[in-house]
């Protein structure tokens, strides 16, 4: 449900902190980025700003923890419910869109990492983009990067709509 992939954020101050113990293998994981202009002395958010939901499961569990004005990005399938009615909401075919791009739907985590590196503009895309090619197997740098690509190009077409 998630990617761990920490980049620079200029003039910030970040911290991360996730559960994907046991959970890693299909069921819900979370993790969760302060990013702050302030000294951060606790990396729990208080209230979550910007919400991805991958499955129905972490959806379904993670929720509640939404603040008020929370931005809602979730994958196509996931039903959201009344949670669409408040918020500003982004229903995306992660899935497809890997599947579709890159022929693997396992690359589903990097296409959304594209999505919320448009739709926030919080971090340098640039410095994301350097963040993946660090992390992944060689040789598979130009498929990371095309599914980085589509999910930053899915993101330009939903801000249109």
């Amino acid at each position: 449900d998630y990617i761990n992939i920490t980049a620079s954020v200029r003039y910030k101050n970040a911290a991360e902190s996730c559960s994907y113990g046991p959970e890693a293998r299909g069921a819900a994981s979370r993790a969760e980025i302060v990013i702050s202009d302030k000294a951060i002395d606790y990396p729990k958010p208080e209230s979550i700003d910007f919400f991805m939901a991958l499955t129905q499961k972490a959806f379904d569990k993670h929720m509640k923890d939404m603040g008020p004005d929370a931005i809602l990005v979730a994958e196509s399938q996931v039903a959201t419910g009344d949670e669409a009615k408040k918020r500003t909401v982004y229903t995306v075919p992660f899935a497809e869109i890997a599947e579709r791009e890159c022929g693997r739907a396992s690359l589903v985590n990097i296409v959304a990492l594209g999505f919320f590196a448009r739709v926030n503009d919080v971090i340098n895309r640039k410095s994301i983009r350097q963040a993946i090619l660090a992390r992944i197997p060689k040789m598979s740098e130009e498929l990371y990067l095309k599914a980085y690509e589509a999910g930053l190009q899915a993101a330009e077409e939903r801000l249109k709509r």
